[in-house]
């Protein structure tokens, strides 16, 4: 990749905080006019200096002006090349944070020369500059994002570059084993070559392909943290499911009515549950025969949930017996069937009379159920009618129990959290593709006879270096690196 293709040596400029009232409002300038850009816009307090009179990590009070009118009272810092986040001369502009202060700081940067930076480019410019490699500068914008401390913690990790040296000491320990190889083909008659111990060299490709394995093992259980969780509630009409929103965001979100049907559409909100980004969606009430055309598109959109959650709380209306709009919520359920999904079953208004333990018509729904998907609490004929989680809208009896059950469902990924030395692992899905690629190279590596086909072991293990060096950024093509950055706010 030339960096010459995607990368000019201009100099950009963005407004770095969210706009709208706030105490303070950054605009920062990077490249190679970052001071004569400033000089043009900004006369110090103390005027005996000017600013390329500055030195480095300096911060300075005075005005930015335009036609000597004095637009705000603002503090610049001053970072110059080659120690700043981008490796460029940096200047950072400190103003009140009023929108109409922060566009016309903008404003006039770019009419003295700047250039209005692309989403995420000065990070990309700190990458392509060599400050830091491609898994960190993804952890920037993941750590911006970031709705969990869990989630931070293990963004900061890769930040702080524990990805990239496990990456690069993988790579080298490949690296110096095709060296071995390479002087097996390069010279076959020397006699140093009788000194090669094949099967050493085979148990070092062996502790290198579980090493990778190990890294995608922690990335899949550490999954629910980095990507959040999906919980669909899920019910027949009626039953409380916009109530059970409510109550677990504390925040009237869904309207709640006792008209059936009130829920037409998805309603989705994400929570902070033990450090868990969990993402809930109330979802429309299943009618089995519902001749609403509205009312059909939600029962619609209602499967596409179910199918693509983690968790799934099935509710049921303790004051009826199961009727045939219970049975088409399981059959809705059991059509998505997915290994990895949890459900809970929970009987919701035990604060009315109960009727649902009449007879064992809920019972067969849950065996039913418990053939295909893993059900929370574990469940048997005996003692089910106690273990079933009941909860109450109205009094908000057995949420905390309902709580523990979906932390339960990860308890995995909580554990994987709590040793503060950072196990291997990778942040994001475009990584963890690359170390399945440079697994199965490795692999297939194994399955050769390393003494008959030297060359063909060590075009394997090249491969492999290829694949990891994707992830530090090494080997990564124009049209990958503007796709990750295109996540990025612009600012950053």
């Amino acid at each position: 990749m030339s960096n010459q293709t995607i990368y000019q040596n201009d100099t950009i400029v963005a407004i770095s905080t969210p706009l709208g009232p706030a105490g303070l409002g950054i605009v920062r300038l990077s490249g190679p006019d970052s001071l004569k850009i400033a000089e043009k816009i900004f006369v110090p307090k103390n005027k005996s200096k000017k600013i390329s009179e500055f030195k480095t990590f300096t911060t300075h009070l005075g005005y930015i002006v335009e036609d000597n009118n004095i637009i705000d009272e603002v503090l610049i810092t001053i970072m110059l090349a080659p120690k700043s986040y981008t490796c460029e001369d940096v200047v950072e502009f400190s103003c009140h944070g009023g929108p109409i202060i922060l566009r016309k700081v903008l404003q006039l940067c770019i009419k003295n020369g700047a250039r209005l930076a692309e989403p995420g480019e000065f990070t990309k410019r700190a990458f392509l500059n060599g400050r830091i490699d491609l898994s960190q500068a993804e952890s920037v914008c993941d750590l911006i994002n970031s709705t969990s401390e869990l989630q931070a913690k293990l963004f900061t990790n890769s930040l702080l570059g524990y990805t990239k040296k496990n990456i690069e000491d993988i790579i080298n320990k490949l690296k110096e084993i095709i060296a071995e190889i390479e002087v097996t083909i390069e010279y076959p008659q020397e006699d140093d070559t009788n000194l090669i111990n094949f099967e050493e060299i085979q148990n070092k490709i062996k502790s290198l392909a579980n090493e990778i394995h190990l890294a995608i093992e922690n990335t899949e259980k550490l999954t629910p943290i980095l990507n959040g969780i999906n919980v669909a509630i899920v019910g027949k009409v009626n039953v409380g499911k916009s109530s059970l929103l409510n109550i677990l965001l504390n925040n009237p979100r869904a309207i709640v009515s006792e008209i059936p049907g009130t829920t037409r559409d998805t309603i989705s909100e994400t929570i902070n549950l033990k450090g868990l980004p969990i993402r809930i969606v109330d979802t429309a009430g299943i009618r089995e025969h519902s001749q609403d055309p509205i009312e059909k598109i939600g029962i619609e959109r209602t499967k596409k949930v179910v199918e693509d959650a983690d968790i799934i709380l099935l509710l049921f209306d303790a004051s009826q017996n199961i009727c045939s709009d219970d049975i088409k919520v399981v059959d809705i359920i059991l059509n998505s069937y997915n290994k990895n999904k949890v459900l809970i079953p929970i009987i919701n208004k035990i604060d009315l009379p109960s009727k649902i333990f009449d007879n064992n018509e809920l019972w067969n729904l849950i065996v039913k159920i418990q053939n295909k998907i893993k059900i929370l609490p574990m469940l048997n004929e005996d003692n089910w009618k106690d273990k079933i989680l009941k909860i109450s809208c109205m009094s908000k009896q057995g949420f905390n129990q309902l709580e523990q059950l979906i932390l339960e469902t990860q308890e995995i990924s909580l554990q994987n959290t709590q040793d503060t030395t950072p196990n291997i692992f990778v942040t994001n899905l475009r990584q963890k593709s690359l170390l399945q690629e440079a697994y199965a190279q490795l692999l297939q590596a194994l399955t050769i006879n390393i003494e008959d086909s030297c060359e063909l072991v060590c075009e394997h293990l090249k491969n492999a270096v290829k694949e990891l060096a994707k992830i530090t950024g090494e080997e990564i093509t124009e049209d990958i690196l503007n796709n990750i950055f295109s996540r990025f706010c612009v600012g950053k």
